[in-house]
């Protein structure tokens, strides 16, 4: 490898301006290794992701190229539909497969690949490049597929389930390191898979401290949805099946005497549906639905809050996952309420920064949020511990770190 500047390819299937979980962890990684000194070459989809909408100021082209703050992006043609099926959503993964594969033709001599999975089809396409071209694969397993899909709903056990099951193993054997964003996930590929424990490192998505920094006017917040003297209940990211989306309007249900408490949702996703239809046939004015936003305003959501919900249908395999947005709530010193025990909720509990609810349950979920509107010393306690646990423990700027160590120590080996 070379002495001076080390060249990454990095291949997601999502990436800013898109606000999920891996588009912001990667966007926060690529950013600080390019100021690094690090030559950071990303090849990924055209941003669509939650809606599959093509976002404004793209055209969905067999191949476009960018800059962004030094980063340079490929990004490749593929079949985006709204659907949340299996047909369109195979089809999604498949062509991103193969145009992705092409276009990285595009891109000149890199030192190694890192392929972020989930889809699984990344780390295929992943693997096929860092051999064809004798660099490190490094894995970054944000989910293990196919067992995730199949527990998603999203594929059955079927000759499609055992191919990428091959496939899962050939990846994980080939990869150098294999980096993880959950412990569980990490003691699964231990216990279940076989990987050695020399590959393995905990990479989580962390707490951006900078992006929610003190001092955030969230005024505008306010005025747009009329926010002044009430109580605010936030939820921010996917409505998908994951999320069981339909307990927010059944929990405003219960809630609706208290004309101070509303709840702001701020997520798009194809169970948003099933939401509306809830608040309309319970008749509710205390939900405030404001669709996708831009991540750039996060901080003033999230500071508006007086306490932030994350939500989980009640399934052991997401047990496993920390979703990104703890970390957000965490940073802005916001309390926090879980629906499921897993470990998410571990890290709310070590860190006295929420409560942790019986899943699927409106009941519980209203009890907890209540504590909370009673308890303006709880809240302001919880967040405190929150933000200062974040800071010691999930600091994305000492995450970011760590990477950066481990990609100099595969340097090393590879040389």
């Amino acid at each position: 490898m070379t002495d001076t500047i080390m060249k990454i390819l990095l291949y997601t299937q999502y990436f800013p301006p898109e606000t999920n979980a891996p588009a912001n962890r990667w966007g926060y990684f690529a950013s600080y290794l390019t100021q690094k000194g690090y030559e950071v070459n990303v090849l990924t989809s055209f941003p669509n992701h939650p809606l599959g909408k093509i976002f404004d100021g793209y055209q969905n082209k067999w191949c476009f190229q960018e800059e962004k703050e030094e980063i340079k992006i490929i990004r490749s043609w593929t079949y985006i539909s709204s659907s949340w099926k299996f047909f369109p959503r195979f089809l999604n993964y498949l062509s991103f497969m193969f145009s992705s594969f092409f276009n990285s033709r595009l891109i000149g001599k890199v030192d190694l690949i890192i392929a972020s999975s989930p889809p699984l089809s990344v780390g295929i396409v992943g693997a096929f490049i860092a051999k064809k071209r004798n660099i490190p694969l490094i894995l970054d397993l944000r989910d293990i597929w196919p067992e995730a899909a199949e527990s998603a709903g999203y594929l059955k056990k079927n000759w499609l389930y055992r191919f990428f099951e091959r496939w899962e193993k050939r990846i994980y054997n080939q990869a150098l390191i294999i980096l993880v964003n959950s412990e569980s996930i990490l003691k699964d590929l231990l216990c279940f898979k076989a990987v050695p424990r020399i590959k393995l490192f905990h990479l989580p998505n962390g707490a951006d401290m900078d992006f929610f920094q003190n001092g955030i006017d969230c005024r505008f917040i306010e005025e747009r949805y009329n926010l002044n003297n009430k109580f605010v209940v936030l939820y921010t990211g996917l409505l998908g099946f994951a999320q069981s989306p339909e307990i927010i309007a059944e929990t405003a249900d219960l809630l609706k005497d208290k004309n101070d408490i509303v709840f702001l949702v701020a997520g798009e996703g194809f169970l948003k549906k099933n939401l509306e239809r809830k608040i309309k046939e319970y008749n509710l004015n205390n939900v405030i639905l404001t669709g996708q936003r831009p991540r750039k305003e996060m901080p003033a959501f999230v500071k508006r809050a007086d306490v932030c919900l994350v939500l989980y249908k009640n399934s052991s395999a997401f047990m496993k996952n920390v979703p990104s947005k703890i970390f957000d709530y965490m940073a802005a010193a916001k309390p926090m309420i879980i629906n499921l025990d897993g470990e998410a909720g571990e890290i709310i509990r070590k860190s006295q920064s929420g409560l942790i609810v019986v899943p699927e349950d409106p009941a519980a979920l209203s009890e907890g949020i209540l504590k909370f509107y009673n308890d303006r010393f709880l809240r302001e306690k919880a967040g405190r511990f929150a933000q200062t646990y974040a800071a010691n423990h999930y600091n994305k700027r000492d995450i970011a770190k760590k990477l950066e160590k481990i990609l100099k120590n595969v340097a090393t080996k590879c040389i």
